[in-house]
């Protein structure tokens, strides 16, 4: 008999997940598209003081609810069926909301760079910096914690 888990109801949010993929053979690039439904968004303003001078940034943080469609990012890369699954890991990209960019790196005006630019114009956009999965036994609202700018 399995748990019922009850998310908070600000995990409301959906993101759009680009990850990324390089052939080791060839070097060409492709990003996978993924849709993932009541997660949680936030935008966390920083300071850091030295001396004399303030500096300040934003962080974004995003929780994914656990997933069955989820692999970590060794086994997704090494996936024969990458459209069905997402993984989370440096150089992957979280577009807050549900978009359906193509990113190709061989296209001008379909970059990375380019979709990123886009969105941070628009919504909001996370360029993955650290994940932690907080799954597992003992959990009451086991997820996937994303940290980015």
């Amino acid at each position: 008999m399995s748990a019922i888990i009850n998310y908070p109801e600000w995990w409301d949010k959906t993101v759009t997940v680009y990850n990324k993929y390089e052939d080791e053979t060839t070097h060409q690039i492709t990003w996978y598209r993924h849709v993932v439904t009541g997660c949680f968004w936030q935008d966390v303003g920083n300071k850091l003081k030295m001396g004399e001078t303030i500096l300040e940034g934003n962080q974004l943080i995003c929780r994914i609810r656990e997933s069955a469609s989820y692999l970590n990012k060794y086994a997704w890369t090494n996936s024969e069926d990458k459209n069905s699954f997402f993984t989370l890991g440096l150089q992957d990209i979280l577009i807050l909301g549900d978009v359906d960019d193509e990113i190709d790196e061989y296209t001008s005006g379909k970059r990375a760079t380019d979709v990123i630019a886009k969105y941070k114009q628009i919504t909001g956009v996370l360029e993955i910096e650290s994940v932690s999965d907080d799954t597992g036994p003992g959990r009451c609202n086991p997820h996937y914690r994303v940290r980015g700018i």
